[in-house]
């Protein structure tokens, strides 16, 4: 599908530097682009690429001119507007509409219109299906749960009794939604050996609008109440959330994080991957944690946190972590010393 310049920008909101100005059949990042695509730079860093690259037109920030008096578009947020356009270039392919005889559907679900249920696809008692939504093969969206509208639900996902799902959601393959949390209750049998007792969970899972969770993701359901993410939450592969978390809107999350029960992360985070973040902790809105941070307190809003440790006996990390707070102040009376002591030699010569 081709589109001229004129089109993407009124498409962006955006004025166009010619009109209709060339046609574009693509869009890609400035160092992948092709004579017909249109790409994108955010900093005077890459014009030098931009100058190298084939991109027929370019996005560009308000403050930047286009070498070579290349075709483009001027945008507040160059990478925006290419996230935007990668829509319109590179859509999911349209499903079948309908229900696939293949699908196991109770006679109690609900749909909407336009749905589309694939084949081997499970559809379980009192289940409602939005306007639009897509279900894909090997589903199974258990007892009770409501999907809403123009939300894509892709193969292999596990959705339990009584989760809620909200509008425009993107679920990738392999996920699970609603499963029980990791809740045991220690004790001991009649010959006083351990053991464990498990909780069963009462609650289930609230998914908001705006939603993506990656592949092979865990979203566990509470213990009582719900689990629960906010609009626009983002999800790398392979992230767990624990029983009763709570996770405010626009908040990304990278793979292979691990968030424990009941703990809860604020609105606007950006966390790192493999983060761990311990129960009952609370993160504050806007926090970024780098990396292989360990979360084990509180963190107050706008915070940067980074730094990770090896494995050590929980006594030596206890006193490990109190001396390291202490480093800056050891420091000073280091130097301090040291003055002292040159001071003391000269004196003595």
């Amino acid at each position: 599908m081709a589109y001229t310049l004129e089109d993407l920008a009124r498409f962006l909101g955006a004025q166009a530097s010619e009109t209709p100005g060339p046609e574009i059949t693509g869009v890609r990042p400035v160092e992948h682009a092709l004579e017909s695509d249109i790409t994108y730079i955010s900093d005077p860093r890459y014009l030098g690429a931009l100058e190298r690259s084939s991109a027929r037109a370019v996005i560009l920030p308000s403050d930047l001119d286009a070498p070579g008096g290349r075709p483009h578009i001027r945008s507040l947020n160059p990478e925006a507007a290419f996230a935007r356009l990668t829509s319109l270039f590179y859509p999911y392919e349209e499903p079948l509409s309908g229900i696939s005889p293949k699908a196991d559907v109770h006679p109690k679900a609900g749909f909407g219109e336009n749905i589309s249920v694939g084949p081997f696809a499970l559809i379980g008692r009192g289940a409602y299906i939005g306007d639009r939504t897509v279900i894909g093969p090997h589903v199974v969206i258990g007892e009770d749960v409501r999907v809403g509208a123009d939300t894509r639900i892709f193969p292999h996902v596990t959705v339990y009794r009584g989760v809620v799902i909200g509008d425009r959601v993107i679920v990738h393959a392999g996920s699970v939604i609603g499963a029980d949390g990791f809740g045991f209750a220690p004790d001991v049998d009649q010959e006083g050996a351990p053991i464990v007792v498990k909780k069963y969970h009462s609650g289930t899972v609230e998914i908001g609008d705006d939603v993506e969770i990656g592949a092979l993701c865990g979203i566990d359901r509470a213990l009582a109440g719900s689990t629960r993410l906010g609009n626009g939450v983002k999800l790398d592969n392979q992230v767990q959330v624990a029983h009763n978390v709570k996770i405010g809107s626009g908040t990304v999350i990278a793979a292979q994080t691990g968030i424990a029960g009941s703990s809860s992360i604020g609105a606007g985070c950006m966390i790192g991957g493999q983060v761990g973040i311990k129960d009952h902790v609370a993160v504050g809105d806007r926090v970024i944690l780098a990396t292989r941070v360990g979360i084990y307190r509180n963190v107050p809003d706008g915070s940067v946190m980074a730094g990770s440790v090896p494995a050590m006996p929980h006594k030596v990390f206890l006193r490990a972590q109190a001396l390291f707070k202490r480093l800056p102040e050891i420091l000073e009376r280091v130097r301090k010393l040291e003055r002292l002591a040159k001071a003391g030699n000269k004196e003595d010569s």
